[in-house]
C-alpha cells in the first residue's frame, strides 16, 4: 500500500465517514456479532445528528491514500475519550488503525491530555492493547436497543 495521509475531519466528510462506518460494521461485524447486533451497529451511522456529533465533537482525523480515497478515521475528545477508530474493511490489517490511534494520542498529549479511555469491541480491542491500553471493565448493555458485550480500556496514569 502507498502513502497514508492524515488530515482533520471537516463537516463535509461526515456522509463519507458514515458510509465507511456502516461498511465496517456490516462487513467486519459478523465476525463477532449476531445479525441483530450488526444491524444495530449500522443504524448508529444512519442517525445523522448523532453521528455528526460523534465525528465533529472530537478531534477526528481522516486517513486517505495519495489519491484522496478514504481509508479510515479516528477521533479523541478533549478529555481523552477515544470516540472512534474505523478503517475501510478492504484496508484492514495494514496498520492504518494503529497509525490513526497513535497520531491521535500524540496530538492529545501535546494538548496536555495524559489519560485516555475507550469503549472497544472484540475487533478493535487488540489495536488498543498493542497501543498500551489495559482492560478495566467488561459490560453487557444495550446499544441502539440491542445488548452488546463491550470492553472499557484505559491508558495513562
Amino acid at each position: 500500500m502507498g502513502a497514508v495521509l492524515l488530515r482533520p475531519a471537516v463537516a463535509t466528510d461526515v456522509p463519507a465517514l458514515a458510509a465507511l462506518y456502516a461498511s465496517a460494521a456490516s462487513t467486519m461485524g459478523p465476525v463477532c456479532y449476531s445479525a441483530e447486533q450488526v444491524a444495530a451497529w449500522v443504524r448508529f451511522g444512519q442517525d445523522s445528528p448523532a453521528f455528526r456529533a460523534y465525528v465533529l465533537e472530537a478531534d477526528t482525523w481522516v486517513a486517505t491514500d495519495a489519491a484522496g480515497s478514504l481509508l479510515g478515521f479516528s477521533g479523541i475528545s478533549a478529555t481523552g475519550e477515544v470516540h472512534s477508530l474505523y478503517v475501510h474493511p478492504g484496508k484492514a490489517r495494514l496498520g492504518i488503525a494503529t497509525r490513526l490511534l497513535a497520531s491521535g494520542l500524540e496530538r492529545a498529549r501535546a494538548r496536555g491530555v495524559h489519560r485516555f479511555a475507550a469503549w472497544v469491541t472484540p475487533l478493535s480491542r487488540p489495536v488498543f492493547e498493542r497501543a498500551g491500553f489495559r482492560l478495566v471493565r467488561t459490560v453487557r448493555e444495550p446499544f441502539e436497543g440491542v445488548e452488546f458485550e463491550r470492553y472499557r480500556v484505559e491508558l495513562g496514569s
